[in-house]
Order: C-alpha cells, then structure tokens, then sequence
C-alpha cells in the first residue's frame, strides 16, 4: 500500500483547438465504490473504476462564517453544478459517456463482466446528469487561499519570492499559494513550489 490504486489516468480535450484538457480521468485498479454503495450499488469483489473529473469547474462555491466565534467551523456550500451555462454538468456526462467507450475497447472489453455503475439502463443525457449529482464528490485538492501575486496586486497575500505580505521571515510554500487552480492533481506543483523555496532561501 506504498502507492495509490490509480495507476492510470485519462486526459481528455474535447475540443480539438482549446489550450488545454478539459476533462480527465482516474482509472482504479480496484472497484471505486465509496460514491456508490451509499446509492444501492452492488460491491464488486473485484472491478476497477474510472472516474471523470472536471478538472476546471466553472461553479462557484461560498464560504461563510457560521458566527464570530473563532472556533466554530466556517460554513461551506461547494455550490457543485451550478454555473449558469451548465458546463460542469456537460463534462460529467461526456465524462461518463466516454468512460462506456474506453470500456468497450480492448483489453478492457475481454475483461470486463458488467456495468455496476451508473449501469446500462441509464442511457440518457438527463439519467447520467441525475446519476453524477447523486454520486459526486469533491477529490480533496484545496488550493488558492493565500495565492501569489505582483506586488501591485492587491489580492495577493504572497509575493513572487513567496514572502507574507508584511512579514519579512515568513514564507508559504504550499498549495494555497496557487494563482489559479491546475488542471491536474497538484502535488508536482506543490514540490516544485518547496524546491523553489529552497532555492530562495538558500541565495539568502
């Protein structure tokens, strides 16, 4: 257990001229059923599991405090599938539409046994929709809270040498410092960022 059970991944640009992947994939080697089994799905003795990603969603959550005690827990509303233009929802449908066609393809076709999840009788746009809000989750990757910027950005809390803003000793060098959200998982960025540090730490 050194190592985690997706052992593949999916990167997906469903339009040919954009600068980026817009959907991507975990393909597990074991069957991925956390999101699933809480819905009435069978658990597999063995399976694998391949799950879309929206690598950039466009829904926009809300943070808010619950009242002005500091130890209370703030409150959180992800807000998932709620962007105006319904992108989000578009990708996990495609996301799962696709998944049917990796699955249909060799080797995975000889292998596999049945469809567990979302299962072959939801076909349509508005089946798969239902069945991605029901089986949706959050892939753990906060990032952005602190984020780096120019000194002359008033929303940077950390500059380009990684300094708090106001405190000539302190440093961050993690996640929160991202500008913007990556489109895949963050932890090469999060050690380029510590090596980064390093480097200016050591010039001192």
């Amino acid at each position: 257990m050194s190592v985690m059970d997706a052992d593949a991944g999916l990167f997906v640009r469903r339009d040919p001229a954009a600068a980026r992947p817009d959907l991507m994939f975990h393909l597990y080697q074991i069957p991925f059923t956390v999101n699933t089994a809480r819905l009435g799905y069978d658990v597999p003795e063995h399976g694998f599991g391949m799950t879309p990603n929206v690598p950039r969603p466009r829904s926009v959550g809300r943070l808010t405090l619950a009242d002005s005690d500091p130890s209370t827990k703030p409150l959180l509303d992800f807000r998932y599938f709620t962007d105006p233009d319904g992108y989000d929802e578009r990708t996990i449908v495609d996301g799962l539409r696709l998944a049917r066609e990796v699955a249909a393809t060799e080797p995975f076709a000889s292998w596999i046994g049945r469809e567990i999840a979302p299962g072959p009788s939801l076909r349509t746009d508005q089946e798969l929709s239902a069945y991605g809000r029901a089986a949706h989750h959050t892939v753990y990757h906060p990032a952005g809270t602190c984020r780096m910027g120019a000194p002359d950005d008033p929303g940077a809390v950390v500059g380009p040498d990684l300094r708090l803003r106001g405190f000539d000793n302190v440093r961050v060098a993690d996640a929160s410092i991202f500008p913007a959200m990556p489109t895949v998982n963050p932890m090469v960025l999060v050690l380029m960022i510590g090596e980064r540090a390093a480097d200016l730490i050591r010039s001192r």
